[in-house]
């Protein structure tokens, strides 16, 4: 049920006197952080914003003339960073106060998971599931995950483009999500309709999108709301919250039971090689090996949650891109012209001769940002900065989307200029970099597997080029649609809102002749 959907007043009303009954407010010499105008008892309630919350925090930064905001709300601090200086002071710098996570009400209290270490908080648990991740998708082991990467591309998405590219957008999640479970589990993975991709997207990019939203839900806000009956009036969110945990578990729960099947069935352990797999092996001989079969579960489940969307969003924003800008993209196929021509498809070895396609990738990213609020942090102890007092407890968001628009950094900043990450027809060392800053998190926090990810759309979009115009599609009469970009905004990631465009085969290109050999391939 979303924020302000709870249907009696009274009900609320009671509530919020007692939270605010039991509040403690921490008082410091030091005043907070700017932010809007303050209200009794609802604070700045009423100036939190619900949809594209990263865009308007960087407004309001603008209008208060401030670049770290401060909002308060039935008790919760929000401390909002629009600089990516003060990013790295607090989360990087200090990062034994801003590395844990807020506690997600809804997600943890009403839903019951805890598990994904994404949202845990800082601590042994969380060290635990990292160490697990970063022991197999270390950079180190990055040429193993590029094979992956080469298949689902070759014998997946390009086929599908070629045959249906209207549905372009299916065909990148089913790729992209395809990978993160294969990756995770060594299950094979149909080209159309695999049953275990169909659960991830149903599990993760609806129901753990939804529930993990800050300030989605009210029980966010005022966590007393997690004990109301189901059959009080409005609320309906404990009953979308059941259905939400049982097919979240089946996520977790069905592609574990069949990789282990199939390690009992294939030579006693013998299964394709996975995360699962892999991460079984390593920690046999522990003691605790229980515990460690139950993190590695856990962690396998974070794959898709962590890889899928947030690569989804970009591809398919590259392809927006490619649209609306077809200077950036014909310029984009004369470099691939020149130097892999039109009678290969692209190797990850070709991307150090691809630096428009690089500067284009990069400009993506920073152009929309696929988490452009990124994941909450949250301070453990009391701090000063600059000044001012940010509170223990203090939910502090780092806004990509403010950093990687700000006017003094990037000029035109609304504008897509992939020129700007160039000097000389190399890539500008100088310019802050969307691949390494910002984009995917800050400090211990950072992003894991974000050398994947990057591979990833490096691939994918190179491929596209080399065998795909993208065009705009046609209305009634004929004409070319032209296209407003829009993106998602009451959610955590920002992929674009579905958009028409035509996908054809490359004027000279023998699209069929360099497909032949990955074409007709029902499992990957």
């Amino acid at each position: 049920m979303a924020l302000f959907k709870i249907q009696d007043a009274v009900f609320v009303s009671i509530c919020l006197l007692v939270h605010l009954s039991y509040r403690y407010r921490r008082r410091s010499t030091l005043p907070l952080p700017p932010g809007p105008r303050r209200w009794p008892i609802i604070g700045h309630a009423l100036s939190i914003p619900m949809t594209h919350m990263s865009k308007a925090y960087k407004l309001m930064g603008e209008q208060l003339g401030t670049k770290i905001i401060h909002l308060e709300a039935f008790g919760q601090r929000i401390v909002v960073l629009n600089d990516i200086q003060m990013a790295r002071d607090l989360m990087e710098k200090r990062s034994a106060i801003y590395s844990s996570r807020p506690h997600l009400n809804m997600l943890m209290d009403v839903v019951r998971i805890n598990y994904l270490f994404s949202v845990m908080p800082y601590g042994e648990e969380w060290r635990n599931h990292r160490r697990l991740f970063q022991q197999y998708f270390a950079p180190k082991h990055i040429q193993r995950e590029q094979e992956r990467i080469l298949a689902f591309v070759r014998k997946g998405l390009l086929p599908s483009l070629y045959e249906s590219p209207k549905d372009f957008m299916q065909h990148i999640r089913t790729c992209v999500g395809g990978f993160a479970t294969a990756i995770g589990y060594g299950i094979p993975i149909q080209r159309k309709n695999d049953p275990m991709v169909r659960l991830a997207v149903l599990a993760f990019e609806e129901a753990l999108v939804e529930a993990a939203t800050p300030g989605r839900f009210l029980v966010d806000i005022i966590p007393i709301l997690r004990h109301v009956p189901v059959w009080f009036p409005g609320a309906g969110f404990k009953s979308q919250a059941k259905e939400w945990r049982s097919v979240l578990l089946r996520a977790r729960d069905e592609p574990y039971r069949a990789t282990i099947t199939a390690m009992v069935l294939q030579h006693n352990g013998n299964a394709p090689v996975s995360f699962v797999s892999e991460s079984l092996a390593h920690n046999s001989d522990r003691p605790d090996f229980k515990l460690q079969e139950l993190h590695i579960k856990q962690t396998a489940t974070q794959l898709y949650a962590a890889a899928s969307e947030t690569t989804a969003s970009a591809a398919t924003t590259f392809i927006l891109a490619m649209l609306k800008f077809p200077e950036a993209q014909k310029r984009a196929q004369q470099e691939i012209n020149v130097f892999i021509g039109r009678d290969r498809l692209p190797e990850f070895s070709d991307q150090p001769d691809l630096p428009y396609l690089s500067a284009v990738l990069k400009e993506v990213l920073r152009w929309n940002p696929p988490v452009p609020l990124g994941v909450p942090h949250r301070s453990t102890e009391d701090d000063t900065y600059n000044g001012y007092f940010i509170p223990k407890g203090s939910v502090v968001m780092a806004n990509a989307y403010a950093m990687l628009h700000d006017e003094d950094v990037f000029p035109d900043p609304s504008a897509f200029r992939p020129e700007r990450f160039l000097k000389d027809g190399k890539i500008h060392s100088g310019v802050l970099d969307p691949e390494e800053d910002a984009t995917f998190g800050f400090g211990r926090r950072v992003c894991p597997g974000a050398h994947i990810a990057i591979s990833k759309l490096f691939l994918l979009a190179a491929s596209i080029l080399t065998l795909f115009d993208i065009l705009p599609d046609l209305d009634e009469n004929g004409k070319p649609i032209d296209i407003v970009p829009e993106f998602q905004g009451s959610t955590i990631t920002s992929g674009p809102l579905p958009f028409p465009c035509k996908i054809t085969p490359r004027q000279g290109v023998d699209v069929e002749k360099l497909l032949k050999e990955y074409m007709g391939f029902d499992a990957i």
